[in-house]
């Protein structure tokens, strides 16, 4: 008589090479996250900074760490307001790892946060969105959470130009951000009143055999999923009062992460100053350098400089930021990277607990 088959052994078996990527990507991702911070470190000490790590506020970093926390916290809820109407399954659960997961895409492809949108984009899909209503919802949601920032941004530079709010940012600088975010809002209100045909009036546009004609055949349903995005993105903002507000405390804590690095390593500068530099140094995300750390800790930098800011603490202060909001997050988003791979593969149709 045949022994019966050890199914047990047979599923553990089966689970190894599993558990053996999952261990291989924790170790990478937590090799990753010390080297940003060494690389931090390393930055800092070439800058001539290091008395200043030496005296600082150790419980003040751990408060930048849990306002960080807070701040993903806010993106969680954004993303389960966004989603949850179109796709059921988009739960607490699932916000947060693709909210977590988000964290590794970007820091490999971080061109306006690209690498978390492609992510964000699969995982809808997943979850039973088709692909014009995924693309539609992502890019509500995404002019969602930008609407807080680039509003944000017009209001600094208006403010600082203006002199209404306090501060020393130079007024050319202040108006460029202004303007900067003046174009991006016109855009966007521009594709809201849009006509709600406007992609059958592209393909008429786009008839022909020239090269103008190829190129607007390629580009042609843009306006209309902007069209329908930005409309989108009203209906997610008026829909759910936690969502206007989770949109503005994931940038509100950020900043608040950037305002405590200043007071661990000596005294923030205005309020006003603050917001305006981080929002105007954040805009030089859209330059693909991974993990958008260069451009965006630079454009802050100088930014600081140029409004008084003692250049020493301006570069202390925005690295540490730097190494709390964007390699910290590291271990934690290859975790939810994981969790969501494994949420994805057990959703299916016929499957009601996935909607729970």
């Amino acid at each position: 008589m045949n022994p019966s088959p050890d199914w047990h052994g047979l599923h553990q078996a089966h689970r190894l090479p599993a558990l053996r990527l999952r261990s291989v990507l924790y170790a990478v991702a937590g090799l990753v996250a010390v080297a940003g911070i060494v690389i931090t470190v390393v930055k800092i000490d070439q800058s001539g900074n290091v008395s200043r790590i030496e005296h600082a506020n150790l419980e003040l970093l751990v408060l930048a760490a849990v306002l960080e926390a807070l701040s993903f916290a806010g993106y969680v809820v954004l993303t389960r307001a966004a989603f949850r109407v179109a796709a059921p399954r988009i739960g607490w659960r699932a916000s947060t790892e693709i909210t977590l997961a988000g964290v590794v895409a970007t820091r490999a492809l971080a061109t306006g946060g690209a690498g978390g949108a492609a992510l964000t984009a699969w995982a809808l899909r997943a979850a039973g969105m088709d692909a014009r209503t995924a693309e539609r919802q992502l890019t509500g949601f995404l002019v969602a959470l930008y609407s807080v920032f680039f509003v944000g941004l017009l209001l600094a530079g208006v403010g600082l130009a203006a002199h209404v709010l306090p501060g020393s940012a130079p007024r050319g600088l202040a108006v460029l951000g202004a303007l900067v975010a003046a174009g991006v809002i016109a855009v966007a209100v521009s594709l809201f009143v849009a006509p709600a045909d406007i992609e059958r009036r592209a393909r008429r546009a786009a008839r022909g055999d020239g090269r103008i004609a190829r190129l607007a055949r390629r580009l042609v349903a843009l306006p209309a999923v902007g069209h329908e995005g930005t409309k989108a993105a009203l209906g997610i903002m008026r829909g759910n009062w936690s969502a206007p507000a989770a949109a503005a405390a994931w940038w509100a804590f950020d900043i608040a992460v950037l305002a405590v690095s200043f007071v661990t390593f000596g005294s923030a500068p205005g309020l006003s100053v603050i917001v305006f530099c981080y929002l105007l140094g954040h805009v030089a995300n859209v330059i693909p350098v991974p993990g958008g750390v260069g451009p965006v800790e630079g454009g802050m930098i100088a930014c600081f400089a140029a409004s008084g800011v003692p250049l020493a603490l301006a570069v202390v202060a925005v690295l540490s930021y730097t190494a709390i909001s964007t390699w910290l997050p590291v271990l934690p988003g290859v975790y939810g990277f994981w969790r969501l791979r494994r949420t994805a593969a057990g959703w299916r149709p016929s499957d009601p607990a996935a909607l729970a």
